[in-house]
């Protein structure tokens, strides 16, 4: 286990969809007081920074109105490949408050992006349009849950190993890692929330594994399209190889994986 990163080390970070598609999603427009927009779950972001902030005890000034004026302001900035279409927004907070954010082409949305949590694996047939499922392999060493786990920052050396111990370098291919924790207790992937289809219903891994709290987990826990692990049933003894898992974060929205125990 490696230490911890000081307080001066590391930055909060969170990653934003833009898309013009998302103005025409009534349940977009929902949590931003009834207004369209074209970010996704954008008050979301907000409310999850300010409240890792807190957990790592700083006292960084951040409003509202900053913070969405730095969004549009890196849209209505960004004059690289891709300009006028969707993109991913890296934004980094520091301590002080400061913001800076990357922005970077993405595809663009073809359809609902939280479709796939609307489906039962023991009743639907996949459609077509929620793309290749992704493979998740189970990590093969425990990840020790910590702050650093359960907020978004800079600090994220313990993803890239666990995607190095599985020969998967690359956080933003078709592969990804199921981390689970010294208890055994699964816990998230390297670059996603997930649920696994139990007692016929997702059911996301608890807070209390360590897992992140992400943006989109949120909003599926509200709209009981998952619910929390309250039963200890998301261990990585009982996964299933093969078995269908819905995986979800703030850029990508939902997508379905498939399960593999080990790797060839």
């Amino acid at each position: 286990m490696h230490p911890s990163p000081d307080s001066d080390s590391f930055d909060l970070l969170t990653a934003i969809r833009y898309d013009h598609a998302l103005l025409l999603f009534p349940w977009n427009s929902a949590v931003n007081q009834g207004q369209p927009s074209p970010f996704l779950l954008l008050p979301y972001h907000f409310t999850r920074l300010e409240a890792a902030a807190t957990l790592h005890g700083w006292r960084t000034p951040l409003s509202w109105s900053s913070f969405e004026h730095a969004c549009h302001r890196a849209v209505d900035s960004y004059n690289g490949p891709g300009k006028g279409g969707s993109l991913k927004l890296r934004l980094v907070l520091n301590r002080t408050g400061a913001i800076s954010i990357t922005p970077v082409p993405t595809n663009s949305l073809t359809g609902d992006p939280m479709l796939a949590a609307h489906i039962s694996p023991l009743t639907d047939c996949l459609s077509h349009s929620l793309g290749e499922p992704i493979i998740l392999f189970l990590d093969v060493a425990a990840t020790p849950p910590s702050s650093f786990t359960s907020t978004k920052t800079t600090h994220r050396s313990h993803y890239a190993e666990a995607r190095t111990r599985l020969g998967l370098p690359d956080a933003g291919g078709s592969a990804d890692v199921l981390l689970w924790n010294p208890k055994g207790m699964l816990m998230e992937t390297s670059i996603r929330n997930f649920a696994l289809f139990r007692r016929g219903l997702w059911v996301t891994p608890h807070e209390s594994t360590g897992c992140l709290h992400g943006v989109t987990r949120r909003w599926l826990l509200e709209q009981s399209l998952v619910k929390n692990d309250d039963q200890a049933l998301l261990h990585k003894d009982n996964l299933k190889n093969g078995e269908l898992v819905l995986t979800f974060n703030a850029v990508e929205g939902c997508r379905i994986a498939v399960a593999r125990i080990r790797k060839p």
